[in-house]
């Protein structure tokens, strides 16, 4: 058995086409500067991945739209293929949006965003649609009640049309921060 000295949260490894996506939050958690090039190569090594880092920061925990988080599953989701579905997070933060959109294209992905078209948008839950589960080609959705919720179902059945996809009603456990990538883990073995 091997030891290795990573801080890793589990909802901060998404794996999308033979990479491994992490928020750049595994910097801060490790004590080390954001982008080293020894520690990004280390832990390359250590996950037997190609890694790509997303922009994350959290200047103000107290701020009601803070991810304090700081995890990959709730920015991101593979698709299969080149095809990623991208929370809503530019609605908040446009310009780390857009930076996330640049690390994933730059890569060959097609970032699909999913924003929604509703009258008084409901930032409590609707950043966590991306924050799906998936086994196989059956994908259970959190669902809150809310009016994105038939707009996100769409986003994601277009991004995944091989696929079963269903809403599980998630609002008690979205409101503590997660849903159902964060609380579960599908490994193959």
């Amino acid at each position: 058995m091997s030891h290795y000295d990573i801080t890793l949260d589990g909802g901060n490894v998404i794996t999308c086409a033979g990479h491994l996506v992490l928020t750049d939050k595994v910097f801060q958690e490790n004590g080390k500067e954001k982008y080293d090039p020894d520690f990004c190569d280390y832990i390359g090594h250590v996950l037997d991945s190609r890694i790509i880092f997303l922009p994350w920061h959290c200047d103000n925990p107290q701020e009601p739209n803070a991810d304090v988080y700081g995890h990959a599953d709730g920015l991101v989701h593979w698709a299969g293929d080149n095809r990623v579905l991208m929370s809503n997070h530019r609605d908040s933060f446009p310009e780390e949006a857009d930076e996330i959109i640049y690390h994933l294209e730059v890569v060959g992905f097609e970032v699909i965003e999913m924003l929604f078209d509703v009258p008084n948008p409901n930032r409590d839950f609707n950043w966590a649609y991306v924050n799906y589960l998936q086994v196989g080609n059956k994908i259970i959705v959190p669902t809150f009640g809310i009016p994105e919720d038939k707009q996100a179902l769409k986003y994601i059945r277009e991004a995944n049309p091989d696929c079963i996809v269903r809403g599980f009603r998630l609002r008690e456990i979205a409101k503590e921060g997660g849903a159902l990538h964060c609380i579960t883990w599908n490994i193959r073995k």
